[in-house]
């Protein structure tokens, strides 16, 4: 009986785990939302590589901050993620996602 409820809570505890870790990747999605790793500077820089629609830029400092950029973006469908990002950040998220889903991103 005891480890009946030993695994019950364990179980318990990773979901309860799992959906916080997975509410906040949700969160971090949407461009209007800060994620938890914001970073005043970070959000400059990005700005300025938005607004110059500079692939090369946006590839060199997503992958100094992140390690990683999403495959999905490239420079031909650079401009697509760009309109999508411009929309987040004047409140349009559907109209984002739209874009976002066409790219093939999850959201």
């Amino acid at each position: 009986m005891k480890n009946r409820n030993s695994l019950i809570m364990s179980g318990l505890l990773a979901l309860t785990l799992g959906l916080g870790v997975t509410g906040t990747a949700f969160a971090a999605q949407d461009f209007s939302k800060k994620s938890p790793s914001y970073n005043q500077i970070f959000d400059y820089q990005m700005a300025q590589v938005m607004e110059n629609i500079d692939y090369e830029g946006w590839r060199q400092l997503v992958l100094t901050t992140t390690g990683n950029i999403d495959p999905l973006i490239t420079a031909d469908n650079f401009p697509q993620f760009v309109e999508a990002w411009k929309l987040a950040k004047e409140g349009k998220i559907k109209e984002a996602n739209t874009i976002r889903k066409e790219l093939g991103m999850n959201n």
